[in-house]
């Protein structure tokens, strides 16, 4: 009995070492075969290595040709350093001007397209409407704050043959732009502004007739500096005809402020000191104005700005600076957000 029981403990332990080096084998198969997939990956790798760097190579160097690497950049400048300087906000350039179909124009305008879809004509119609709604004629004197066109001050000068047009610059290329389209009109003063408030601020008492902010207001450094200036400058019974950008609706708490003002900043748009729409009539009667005509035309100004540059804006591309390019983009879908909310309006205002 107990020689069984001996040799039954000598075969179990004979079977567990058995085992024991199967279980020892089987792991060094294993590893032989992970370090020879390891191998064979880092032979493959080192083929791929040179395919992967020249494609990769080819796509920077597509990026970079193509401008979309600079865009890139400037765009996370814009969204990492969002500037609330005046002077690097974003105001219409020639990216919509410079292409071979109209290199004459000069048009720096968001445009009203209720019966157009070219944008030339679409600025045409902005400042044809701002100046029917303020009744210029030849009997008057006009102050032009912050142009950014020289073709509006021809709007004035030769289609509503104003009786004398005193015309502020908004930067030195458009004072220049301005006397070599329009300087040959006598009836014509170019002052150099600079933004706008400070040379408004330098005008004499009682000066002008009519005082005329097309597509500016929204640029200047404070409307209500504008407004006291423009008051001075007005002869009594004188007429200040502007367009502005405002908000449509308070805004609901400071989450929403601070989401909306820097959303602003990036795409260009300070929208800080926008006033209410439902408050500006008083801020005018606060600065001595009595009669205001409001009208909204953001349908016809902003929707149809916004419509048209998504119609155009890859063919305009090819016309515009990269810089500015990411910039506009920027701000047109900012515009169009706001719009989505229904919390940006576009006013024409008439007030004497």
């Amino acid at each position: 009995m107990l020689k069984s029981n001996t040799q039954k403990t000598a075969w179990v332990s004979g079977k567990t070492a058995t085992l024991a080096k199967a279980q020892l084998w089987q792991k060094h198969n294993d590893l032989s075969i992970i370090r020879t997939q390891l191998k064979s990956m880092d032979k493959t790798k080192s083929q791929l290595m040179p395919i992967l760097s020249f494609l990769l190579g080819v796509l920077l160097t597509w990026l970079f040709m193509s401008g979309l690497m600079a865009q890139g950049l400037a765009l996370l400048i814009r969204i990492w350093w969002p500037s609330s300087s005046r002077e690097r906000e974003l105001k219409v350039d020639q990216w919509l001007l410079n292409n071979p179909v109209q290199p004459s124009s000069g048009w720096r305008l968001l445009g009203y397209w209720r019966d157009t879809s070219q944008y030339r004509q679409a600025c045409s119609e902005m400042a044809g409407l701002l100046a029917d709604k303020a009744c210029l004629s030849s009997q008057d004197k006009v102050l032009d704050v912050a142009f950014t066109s020289h073709d509006q001050l021809l709007v004035w000068l030769d289609y509503y043959q104003v009786q004398h047009l005193t015309a502020i610059a908004s930067d030195e290329q458009q004072m220049v732009r301005a006397l070599e389209h329009c300087g040959h009109f006598s009836t014509l003063k170019l002052v150099r502004g600079g933004g706008g408030d400070k040379s408004l601020a330098e005008r004499p008492e009682n000066s002008c007739d009519k005082l005329i902010g097309l597509d500016c207001v929204y640029h200047l450094e404070s409307r209500s500096h504008f407004f006291s200036h423009a008051r001075k400058a007005l002869r009594p019974g004188g007429t200040l005809a502007f367009t502005d950008m405002v908000l449509s609706r308070p805004f609901q708490d400071r989450r929403e402020q601070r989401l909306v003002n820097k959303l602003g900043r990036i795409s260009g748009l300070l929208v800080e000191d926008m006033p209410v729409k439902e408050t500006y009539e008083n801020l005018l009667h606060q600065h001595g104005f009595d009669q205001v005509e409001i009208l909204d035309i953001t349908d016809d100004v902003l929707s149809g700005f916004c419509f048209w540059f998504g119609q155009h804006y890859q063919s305009l591309s090819a016309f515009t600076r990269s810089k500015m390019w990411i910039r506009l983009r920027l701000q047109v879908w900012f515009i169009r957000w706001m719009l989505h909310r229904e919390q940006l309006r576009y006013l024409m205002i008439i007030t004497r």
